[in-house]
Order: structure tokens, then sequence, then C-alpha cells
């Protein structure tokens, strides 16, 4: 049910029941270890090989083996799910569902979440509510991570609900409690995100021509081909600029990531600057570049006049894809634009909350997401891999968290311009080469969220980490799970 409520089919409302088969047969009194991890893998398998599927194609033909690559990592990442189903069968003999199955969530995603160069961000429990951002309100003050945390609570509640419910049998009487408190917590957060979005101070940024290029996989794979169909790209977002900007006081324009194959100082930045210098605008624009030894993927301020300076070196870089190859960077991020305080966001930085959380504290309005998605595979039906629509989930969670406007501009995927309540303005599938000119909206508070960070996800880990290691102790409660059991 997990893999159900998230992006791309976001069955939403599932989430709030999605861990309850696996919390009922851990509960069970003398399920073995050997159960649990069996329990776990099976959910691993499912959540995370449902949801990311499309890696290994993806990465077939980017690296060497790349198909096999991206199924050892959907395998190492159902062995973490078993590691799920073992820690969460140990921590509910130690307190109880609703203790055990917050802790494990909230814990092993804020270290899937910080490991390093080898974070894995992309699946949170939290992901699922980007569809409903009233209910993902509350990630302005506890993040993402927080709002799964909340979302395992009601499983577990439920968990002791429906043990009840096989101890006891059913009756309307014993079932009541139970429902009246799901409907209270589901539906108080949805009030209080509708009440929060009604009455948010929001402000008009300066207007951004964003733009989005359509580039063939295949010729993204060959970096001559990728070079012209980048310049071809380049030359048609001019032409459609230049009738669509009529009318329009535009702040500066947005370029997608790395569109071309060659490097800043191998040919990008001739094409970026006359672009900016037909446009007459500031551009941002997307590029690699060479500092020393190192190759990093980079964001550029480009004036009309030439004048060229870098803006933010991309922190996270995607395993496998990027690293090892190219050099993390040192951020920076955050810059003033054409009146507006802006930052900057690449490709998958998307998905880490402390990234954008970063770059708000730093006083940034409006988030800027350059993202190359033109290497996701599979697409079906002529729709867009199941990625590009986690990754847009990502960005709308980033929004609720830190009450900002954000604009996205991509190769081979979609124009976004999302508002501080999380609510999508705009958008547009990939599929041409084209510009738009954009509104973006903010508001001007700082979240409890930008203010402390994720204080719920420590929490979790550590405390997970120390019922996970402790002694085994017996939860009274655990042996009268089931009627003629114990």
């Amino acid at each position: 049910m997990a893999a159900l409520a998230l992006p791309p089919i976001s069955l939403w409302p599932l989430i709030f029941v999605a861990l309850v088969p696996l919390g009922l047969s851990l509960s069970r009194p003398g399920v073995r270890r050997a159960d649990a991890v069996g329990g776990g893998l099976a959910f691993g398998a499912v959540f995370y090989g449902g949801l990311l599927h499309w890696v290994p194609f993806t990465l077939d033909g980017i690296v060497p083996l790349g198909l096999l690559s991206g199924t050892l990592l959907l395998a190492i990442l159902t062995g973490i799910g078993g590691l799920q189903g073992l820690a969460l069968q140990k921590v509910l003999a130690r307190t109880g569902p609703i203790v055990a199955l917050p802790l494990v969530w909230g814990g092993t995603e804020f270290l899937l979440a910080h490991a390093g160069p080898l974070a894995m961000p992309w699946t949170p429990m939290g992901l699922a509510l980007a569809p409903a951002p009233r209910l993902a309100a509350p990630a302005e003050w506890v993040g993402v991570r927080g709002v799964g945390i909340w979302i395992a609570l009601v499983n577990g509640g439920a968990v002791l609900f429906l043990r009840r419910v096989l101890e006891e049998g059913w009756t309307p009487l014993r079932a009541a409690p139970g429902l009246l408190v799901l409907l209270a917590t589901v539906g108080g957060s949805a009030l209080w995100g509708a009440a929060r979005e009604a009455t948010l101070p929001v402000r008009a940024t300066g207007s951004v021509l964003a733009t989005q290029f359509e580039i063939p996989r295949d010729e993204l794979l060959d970096r001559e081909a990728r070079d012209r169909a980048a310049r071809s790209a380049l030359r048609r977002v001019v032409e459609a600029a230049e009738v669509g900007r009529a009318g329009h006081d535009i702040s500066f324009a947005l370029l997608p990531e790395a569109p071309f194959g060659s490097s800043w100082e191998e040919g990008a930045d001739e094409s970026f600057r006359e672009a900016a210098a037909a446009l007459n605008l500031v551009v941002l624009a997307g590029s690699h570049r060479r500092e020393g030894d190192a190759l990093r993927n980079s964001v550029f301020l480009v004036h009309p006049q030439g004048d060229v300076r870098p803006v933010h070196d991309k922190v996270k870089l995607v395993p496998l894809a990027e690293w090892p190859g190219l050099e993390a960077g040192r951020g920076l991020g955050g810059l003033r634009v054409g009146g507006v305080t802006a930052g900057v966001l690449i490709c998958s930085e998307a998905a880490f909350d402390r990234e954008a959380r970063r770059l708000a504290a730093g006083g940034a309005e409006l988030l800027l997401h350059v993202t190359n998605d033109g290497w996701f595979r599979p697409r079906l039906f002529g729709l867009g891999s199941a990625a590009h629509s986690q990754h847009r989930a990502h960005l709308v969670l980033r929004a609720v968290e830190s009450r900002v406007g954000a604009v996205r501009s991509a190769v081979g995927g979609e124009l976004l311009l999302v508002s501080p309540a999380g609510r999508i303005l705009h958008s547009r599938r990939p599929g041409t080469d084209h510009a738009q000119v954009l509104h973006p909206v903010t508001s001007t508070v700082t979240t409890g969220f930008v203010r402390v960070g994720d204080l719920s996800g420590w929490a979790c880990a550590i405390l997970l980490l120390i019922a996970a290691l402790g002694r085994r102790g017996v939860n009274p409660s655990s042996t009268t799970f089931w009627a003629g059991e114990g």
C-alpha cells in the first residue's frame, strides 16, 4: 500500500494504513528474527522496487553496467527493508506499535538521508502528501521527516485498534474511539492546513522567464549530438521568449541544468553569452565547469554585457550517475538577481530538505530548481517516468517547509511554478522547447523548520539506535495480542 500511496500513483489516503500489515504481522507473539527480516524484505522489495523501478533503466548507458548497478542498488534498498523489519520487531517488543513505527521509519529515513555521498532521501513517507499540501502543512514546523513520523504514528494507532478488534471482537462501541481519533488527527491537520493557506501572508516576487528544453535521451548520451541539440533548443527558446515576453517586466531568465555535454570552458559559455545578449536579460545557466582538476556541476549568472560568475556548485551528487566522476562543490546557492533574493537547487538537491532550508535561512524568497530529467526511464504510453512525479513532489514539500515559492526549469522534464502553500500554479509537461513568463509569489514568514531544522529526525534516529542496540525487553501487552495465543 505504501508504494501505491506515493507518486506516481499517489493514492495518498492509503499512507495512513500503509504500515499496518507489517506492524500487525510483527506484533504477534513468538515472531522469529528470520520472519521479521523476511517481512521487511518483502516490504522493501515492493516499496523500493515499485517506486524506484526506473533507476536501472535510467543508469543504463550512463555508467558501465548501468542495468546491473541499478538493480544492485534496488537490492541494497530491499535489504534495508529487511533491517527495518528486524528493527521494528525488536522495538515493538520493547515499546509497542504507537512508538515503534514512528521510531523505525523516522529514524531510518533520517539515516538514509544522511548517508554521505550515498544518501538516498528519495522516498520518505511524507512525500505521499505532496498532492494534498494542506495535509502536509505541518512540514513548515517539522519538515518532511516529521510529517512521515506523524503518518507512522497514525499507522501505529491503527495497529493498536486492529489488535483490540482481533483480541476482543468487533463492536461499534469498541471501533468508535479509534475511528474518531483517526478522523480527528487527519481532519484536524487538513483544517489547520486550509486555515494556514488562507491566512498565509504572501507577496509577488519578480517575474521569471522559465525555459524548458527537449533533448532526446539518445542524444544526451552522445556529447556531440547533445551539444547540437542543446544549441538548437536554446535558439528556439530564445525565439519563443522574444514573442512571449511582450508586455512583461522580467527580472531574469532561468535555463535548465547542464544541457550541453561540453563544459563551460569548452564552448557552453559562448552559447549562453549569446542567449543573454539576445534576450537582453540576466540569465541563470547550468553547465559543467572545470576548476583545476575538478569537474563540477554548476550554475552561472550571465549578464547581457558578457559578465559572468558562478553562483552555485552542486553539493549533492547522484551516486553512480555523477559520483564518482564529478566533484561536489561548496554550495553557495543564494544570490540577488533582478531584485529577487533567490536560492538555487540543482536536480536531486531538491530531495534534500536541509539544502532548501539552508537557502531559506539565508534569506532566499524564491527557490530556483534547475534539472535535467531527460535521463529518466522508462516512459510509458506517452507519460513521463515515475521519477518525474516524484521529483515534482519533492519540490512541493520544499516549498511547504520553507513557505517560499519555487520555479523549475528542466531538460526533458516539467516546467513548474509552485506557491508557498505547495500549490502547483503552473505546470507544463515535457515534449517541446518552450519559454514561459511566470509570476511567482512568496510568503513573508520564517517557518519553524527553517529556524530549527530536522529535530524530529535527529530525535528518532538517536532513539532508534538506543532502542535497537539496547537489551531486549518484554512489553507485557505483546503476550496477549491475539485471542488463543500467549
